[in-house]
């Protein structure tokens, strides 16, 4: 962790502002740090749904409203913000475009592929990065219609679940394409959990515009909050949508909630038929031989 932390401050010190949230303990112990390098801004996350948990995540909006005027200098207005919206959900649907053609079979993209396009459209410029994204969509568009795959059609169909993969985590899925399977999923904050959601357009005034992006995240299924059934119903739902063989359900080390909350999704997927595998590791290599051999038996125990 000191190793990862060390390696991230000279990138840190660039920034004119950190933002960070409180889904995990580390996380926030992590920012006290950053905040030595550069300007820090920490939101609040609830951690129950309930109506007062959405007033504390409506007033943490307005918080974060208030501190961007300041820092820019520029009022947000309802124009602007409808404007801004627009472009995010643009990029949220091209991205839903490009989830539902890899679901074909055979699926005309590999998993690496799509989990480093994801991985970018955190960083590139939203309006370019959806143009990008729409053409790719297009020639995908023609593979699934020719129907040509990067695997063979029989190739096992996995689905990774849990913990986001930021740049430049690309470890576990190396290992299980080169093991003989393909990832055609990613239940995950940097996959369809970030692109599930689009917030409503029906808001005109500027209150009701960040109450429509208040709701918009309240109804995210991050393993931060509890209850947290909906993720299980969605997680079985998105395996069985995507005709997976198994999932492979990733936690980051000491990411305690998506540790625990693996038992309650092998339950679900074992409910429905659905054969899981538990990972959990970090960005390091030490352990790829040791996942390797894990994965492989895996991907022989689904064919």
């Amino acid at each position: 962790m000191v190793f990862k932390l060390a390696r991230l401050c000279p990138f840190i010190a660039s920034c004119d502002l950190v933002v960070g949230e409180t889904t995990c303990d580390g996380k926030k112990k992590d920012y006290e740090i950053f905040a030595g390098y550069a300007p820090v801004y920490v939101m609040e996350i609830p951690q129950m749904k309930n109506a007062c948990d959405r007033d504390l995540w409506k007033a943490e909006t307005l918080r974060f409203k208030d501190k961007i005027e300041e820092i820019t200098g520029n009022a947000i207005t309802a124009e602007k913000l409808a404007g801004a919206t627009k472009i995010v959900k643009d990029r949220r649907r091209a991205l839903q475009r490009l989830i539902q053609l890899r679901a074909a079979i055979p699926t005309p993209i590999s998993g690496r592929d799509v989990l480093l396009i994801n991985q970018v459209s955190f960083y590139d410029d939203p309006i370019r990065f959806t143009q990008q994204i729409n053409k790719l969509c297009d020639e995908l568009e023609a593979r699934v219609q020719a129907h040509q795959g990067i695997v063979p059609e029989k190739t096992p169909r996995l689905m990774l679940s849990g913990c986001p993969m930021a740049v430049p985590n690309w470890k576990l899925p190396y290992i299980v394409e080169s093991s003989g399977a393909v990832i055609v999923g990613e239940e995950s904050c940097i996959g369809t959990r970030n692109t599930r959601d689009l917030v409503e357009e029906k808001a005109q005034t500027l209150e009701a515009m960040l109450d429509a992006l208040a709701d918009r995240y309240m109804r995210i299924d991050c393993a931060c909050f509890t209850p947290n059934t909906e993720r299980l119903d969605n997680i079985t739902a998105m395996a069985k949508d995507l005709k997976v063989n198994g999932v492979i359900h990733y936690g980051l080390s000491f990411c305690t909630p998506y540790a625990t909350e693996a038992f309650k999704v092998e339950k679900a997927l074992q409910a429905a038929g659905i054969p899981m595998l538990a990972i959990e590791t970090d960005y390091s290599m030490e352990d790829v031989e040791q996942l390797k051999t894990r994965v492989e038996a895996f991907v022989e125990m689904i064919r």
